[in-house]
């Protein structure tokens, strides 16, 4: 059953539970949804209100965005769940000839990479969540300002926590360009996450 469609108690429950998924990757993706949710809160209490009659199209532009962010990074708590489950698939395959043994290091290959590209896509959904939380904090509703400060932390969270996930899978790559090409990314974005989350916190800061 997927995130979306289990209650709260049912995934914490399934989080607390004694197997591998889901894990770390997927708390953080939802982490990451929970932010843009309170950015998305703190811009719609802006809508249509006086006061705010030169944010509006901003706004309207923040919300657009936010929500489909917020509905990937849910998809991505499912995926990164299903692409630890390939891993462990891929490792639990015959290994007595060596043609086995060779099906067994390709599988376990192409199901690391993947199991990089989904938290590599959470961290980066995650920078566009601080994105949309600096926004909010300029445009959103000023009363509503300390919610931004709460979206900027758990998208940092969330980026810290699927980095970890990121940097776990890459060590077990045998490809040195393709890590490369990845270790490249996740810094790159790392960089533009903390800038992002500076000039959003102090926003929020300059409102309370």
């Amino acid at each position: 059953m997927g995130v979306k469609d289990q209650t709260v108690e049912a995934y914490l429950a399934s989080v607390a539970a004694g197997t591998p998924t889901p894990g770390g990757g997927s708390v953080s993706a939802l982490v990451g949804a929970l932010a843009v949710a309170l950015t998305r809160m703190v811009g719609g209490l802006a809508v249509g209100k006086k006061g705010y009659e030169g944010s509006q199209e901003p706004l309207r532009g923040l919300e657009e965005r936010a929500e489909s962010v917020q509905r990937r990074l849910v998809a991505l708590a499912d995926e990164d769940s299903a692409a630890y489950d390939r891993v462990v698939e891929a490792m639990h395959l015959p290994k007595t000839t060596d043609a086995e043994r060779a099906a067994r290091v390709a599988a376990l290959q192409a199901a690391y990479r993947h199991a990089t590209e989904v938290p590599l896509e959470t961290v980066e959904r995650c920078v566009e969540a601080l994105e949309l939380a600096r926004q909010a904090a300029e445009h959103g509703n000023r009363g509503a300002s300390t919610y931004c400060g709460v979206a900027v932390l758990l998208a940092e969270a969330s980026i810290r926590g699927a980095s970890l996930n990121v940097r776990v899978n890459l060590a077990s790559l045998k490809d040195e360009a393709y890590r490369a090409l990845a270790e490249a990314r996740l810094e790159a974005e790392l960089a533009q996450a903390q800038t992002i989350g500076h000039e959003a916190m102090a926003l929020v800061e300059g409102r309370i």
